[in-house]
């Protein structure tokens, strides 16, 4: 029988257990099991049975895979697959890469495009999600600041579930432009909406914001620009609380428009304030 002779010194045979124990200076136990026969020598052998072992050495498992007898109970179909041959991956000992490749997904994971049956059941639950009309592979999510659905990259996807697994911190919400990232007023704030002002100043909510932008085709109704988009009451929310949500009392303007909107008369950040 082999045994390891660094492990010998020390090692008794417990009968109320039915395995051999070996006590270590830090008062730890440590039991050996009886292995009946070595996958390569074919002796019995004493392992610790914390490893799950089939040879007693690290010799007998490097000389295993280069017995000859152990390639030849190898059967030749797989060894004709490991080779290359009859794999329909490969062609006169080449690897075929490409669209002729049987495992091919397209090349979205080339290109850094999420998949919809990978993602949908870790986002489903928090996030919407949809399928891209043209292509049912590619997964869509809607924008936090303009509610518009666009394809994000691989790794917003992956970002966005380190935050949700607790993995990572932050926010990492999903944005179609660096327009709406710097335009949202949540984004990189801890306490505070962006130029929020204690008592004079509320945040728009996001989906009243979202449907006014649609509705006016995420265009500015004063210049027709489409970049930095802001949701403006017609009227101030202050003197109108109950009605600040109303879809029909808002506006979509540009954030120039927005700030020559607010320098009118009777339409200025300070005379929005609450008098009383």
């Amino acid at each position: 029988m082999k045994i390891c002779w660094d492990n010998l010194d020390g090692l008794t045979y417990s009968k109320r257990v039915n395995k051999w124990v070996k006590k270590y200076p830090s008062g730890n136990y440590v039991y050996f099991k009886y292995v009946d026969i070595c996958k390569n020598c074919k002796e019995p052998f004493l392992i610790d049975t914390r490893k799950k072992g089939i040879f007693c050495s690290n010799k007998c498992f490097h000389n295993f895979g280069r017995d000859k007898n152990y390639k030849n109970n190898i059967s030749k179909s797989k060894i004709g697959v490991y080779k290359g041959k009859n794999n329909p991956n490969y062609e006169n000992g080449n690897k075929i890469s490409g669209i002729k490749n049987c495992n091919w997904k397209g090349g979205y994971n080339k290109k850094k495009i999420p998949l919809y049956n990978t993602y949908i059941s870790q986002l489903n639950w928090c996030e919407p999600v949809k399928r891209n009309e043209f292509d049912i592979n590619i997964l869509e999510v809607k924008c936090a600041y303009c509610g518009k659905w666009y394809i994000p990259t691989q790794s917003e996807v992956i970002t966005r579930l380190k935050v949700l697994n607790s993995k990572s911190v932050g926010d990492c919400k999903f944005y179609c432009s660096t327009e709406c990232k710097t335009e949202c007023p949540t984004y990189r704030q801890h306490k505070w909406p962006k130029d929020f002002k204690l008592a004079t100043s509320r945040e728009v909510q996001p989906e009243l914001r979202q449907m006014v932008l649609k509705r006016d085709t995420y265009t500015c109704q004063k210049c027709g620009s489409k970049k930095s988009l802001h949701c403006h009451h017609l009227e101030g929310i202050l003197w109108e609380p109950l009605e600040s949500a109303d879809i029909d009392k808002c506006i979509t303007l540009c954030k120039t428009c927005h700030i020559k909107v607010h320098k009118l008369p009777d339409c200025g950040y300070n005379d929005l304030k609450c008098k009383n």
